[in-house]
């Protein structure tokens, strides 16, 4: 089983890992372009339009300051890396398969992987947006799930192409989740990765801790979805959730038991979640 180390992780591979997350993205990510013959020119053009004016106004033309630098670095390498060992290490089951989105689909539609389940039952989908901080601040992106819910609407992806079925465009219909990290499991996770040591991140318990967080969300907007009158919503979280027990459960099967090992983004995220 795996073992953390004693000390704290000194972050000294970030910019090997920084390059490596950059040529996995640049090279999966799902490009808008690619789609010209099914939305059109225009349509493509437009939404390119929304994303530059979307991405200007998060800047607000300041250069970012050091922090914020980094930061968007870590999200960067722990988007990539999520994408590449949520297959390669089976983080989210042997028959999982990870879609990163296009980027007018994870500025917009605030969605940055997709897991797909490929079932006897059928495919399964999850839409997740990725959070990495320093101050645990998740509040926005929750209550942007939780908009949607009272509009009536799950998750949206318009620029899609499924790894199990034959699905290109849009989907929509997909239960979002927030997976996160603190910063120090991801430095952690950044030099193990940049040193591509494989094994060891298939036996890390950040997988675990990915599950905890997407079951304990399904309960809570299945939840939400219940007390504010939208069933169809409440059963797309209990479909989810179904496949993720099952998910679990093997995973606990192949692994060995659940070491418990949860970072203080996970904590937080908990306390939010119990209290309201």
């Amino acid at each position: 089983m795996f073992e953390r180390p004693d000390d704290k992780v000194e972050f000294v591979k970030m910019p090997r890992a920084l390059e490596k997350a950059n040529k996995i993205l640049a090279e999966y990510k799902i490009k808008m372009s690619d789609f010209s013959d099914l939305y059109g020119e225009e349509v493509i053009s437009a939404d390119m339009s929304e994303l530059k004016q979307r991405e200007s106004n998060f800047s607000d033309g300041r250069v970012p300051e050091i922090h914020e630098r980094v930061n968007k670095e870590l999200a960067t390498i722990f988007e990539a890396m999520i994408f590449d060992q949520g297959e390669s290490s089976n983080w989210f089951g042997e028959n999982a398969f990870l879609i990163s989105t296009s980027e007018y689909d994870d500025v917009v539609n605030g969605v940055d992987l997709v897991v797909e389940w490929d079932q006897d039952s059928g495919v399964s989908r999850m839409a997740a947006g990725i959070d990495v901080t320093f101050n645990h601040n998740v509040q926005k992106k929750i209550n942007a799930i939780q908009r949607s819910i009272l509009n009536g609407d799950l998750g949206r992806i318009k620029y899609f192409k499924s790894e199990v079925s034959n699905i290109r465009g849009e989907v929509s219909e997909v239960p979002r989740i927030i997976l996160g990290a603190d910063v120090d499991t991801v430095r952690e996770l950044t030099n193990e990765w940049a040193d591509n040591n494989n094994d060891r991140l298939a036996e890390h318990p950040v997988q675990f801790q990915f599950f905890d967080e997407a079951i304990s969300q399904c309960n809570y907007f299945i939840e939400f979805a219940e007390r504010n009158n939208q069933p169809r919503i409440a059963n797309a979280y209990k479909d989810l959730l179904r496949v993720l027990d099952f998910q679990y459960r093997n995973k606990i099967k192949t692994l060995g038991n659940d070491p418990k090992v949860r970072d203080s983004f996970y904590r937080d995220t908990q306390t939010f979640f119990k209290l309201n």
